[in-house]
């Protein structure tokens, strides 16, 4: 999802609860990240992603560690990022009521259907007002983003924290030694070394 909250990849007809690294995998990026993807480009997700060099979530606490100040500090910027997600949720489900409760029995494939159908509409609808409100060139301060932004001002990134505890069920991998863990060094390096970036050096605590 890029920065203007267009929902530009989707995976649906998953019933029940399932966990979202499975439900990616049903998704076109993942299936096609080589080719849809250009070169040194990735997507942001979090920590129930597994980390690879174009998909790249926050740092891990180690088991029995804790993560560096640097560490802390990328994924605190990570966040800030990662916050459009919930403000495109924000604005789907404020405009589409319906999607904040789905009443809709699933007892065959044809609810199934239904019900697919029907968020589909809703994501279509969505992405429709975001060009609308681009070609009548409303921006961040008085289009949806803005709206979004008050509506769910509730995942705004806070203070830094240590991050998820590495010993999660899902997802749990040190990733050292890794491709992945060299891309995610390689950006935490290039995010405090950017000249447009206000990330500073810490040192870590005692």
């Amino acid at each position: 999802m890029p920065h203007n909250l267009l929902i530009v990849d989707y995976a649906l007809g998953h019933p029940g609860s399932v966990h979202d690294a499975y439900t990616f995998r049903s998704t076109r990026i993942y299936q096609e990240h080589d080719t849809l993807l250009p070169p040194d480009h990735w997507v942001w997700a979090d920590s129930a992603y597994l980390l690879s060099t174009w998909c790249v979530t926050p740092f891990k606490k180690p088991r029995n560690g804790r993560l560096t100040a640097n560490q802390r500090t990328f994924n605190f910027h990570l966040s800030s990022v990662r916050v459009h997600v919930e403000h495109a949720f924000a604005a789907l489900k404020g405009r589409f009521q319906s999607l904040r409760d789905l009443w809709q029995n699933i007892n065959s494939a044809d609810d199934l259907r239904a019900a697919v159908h029907w968020i589909q509409c809703c994501l279509i609808l969505h992405n429709m007002i975001i060009r609308f409100e681009e070609n009548r060139a409303l921006t961040e301060t008085s289009g949806t983003l803005r709206w979004a932004t008050q509506e769910d001002n509730s995942h705004l990134p806070g203070a830094e924290n240590d991050g998820p505890d590495g010993n999660e069920q899902v997802g749990d991998r040190s990733y050292e030694g890794t491709p992945g863990h060299t891309h995610h060094e390689r950006l935490k390096d290039i995010l405090f070394d950017s000249p447009y970036s206000t990330a500073e050096h810490r040192e870590d605590w005692d």
